[in-house]
């Protein structure tokens, strides 16, 4: 009987892998600063959120928080009332590109925007005409839609006491959408 070769078993090839005191990258390890990516602010940041949104944004005018939409609606049954939309998040006031002048103008454009926290559907109005402000609500009419509908829109912001960063934060966001809203109805200039 011929002998046996005896058989040598690897069991794990890679524990035969010797560790190396020099690693091989092709990124020399700390990066150089200059390629560090850039730091971005938060105004940054909520630009180029609303950029998705709204394409058309080149400016933020003014922020707050959490505030939530109402629509106005008038039946013959329930009589006229406010009724939560669903829309509540960070309310944004933006300036936009001005409207070619074959499209209405060349005039400037503003829009209120808020982001919805609670679905899929963001609050967009472009801002023209009369803005009122009544019992604590912004109170905006968007233009008239395809049906010939005009809304009437009632913003809630939420804001706290004295001393707080959201004090007055209402009466300051109504003054520059009212601000806006005449600028962009080219009634009147006002530094934004």
């Amino acid at each position: 009987m011929t002998p046996r070769n005896p058989r040598t078993h690897q069991r794990n090839p890679s524990a035969q892998i010797q560790p190396s005191d020099n690693y091989d990258s092709d990124i020399p390890f700390p990066l150089p600063p200059e390629t560090l990516t850039p730091q971005r602010t938060n105004a940054d940041l909520n630009l180029s959120v609303l950029q998705r949104h709204l394409p058309s944004t080149t400016a933020i005018v003014s922020i707050a928080p959490y505030a939530v939409v109402y629509l106005f609606t008038s039946t013959p049954q329930t009589g006229a009332q406010w009724e939560k939309s669903g829309i509540e998040g960070t309310l944004f006031v933006c300036r936009q590109t001005p409207a070619s002048p074959g499209y209405g103008g060349g005039g400037e454009r503003y829009s209120v925007v808020v982001l919805n926290r609670k679905g899929l559907n963001d609050f967009i109005c472009p801002l023209s005409g009369d803005i009122d402000f009544e019992a604590g609500y912004i109170i905006l009419r968007s233009p008239r839609d395809e049906d010939g509908e005009e809304n009437i829109w009632g913003l809630w912001i939420f804001e706290e006491d004295e001393g707080s960063s959201t004090a007055g934060m209402r009466e300051v966001n109504a003054k520059i959408i009212r601000d806006c809203a005449a600028r962009a109805a080219g009634n009147v200039s006002v530094d934004v």
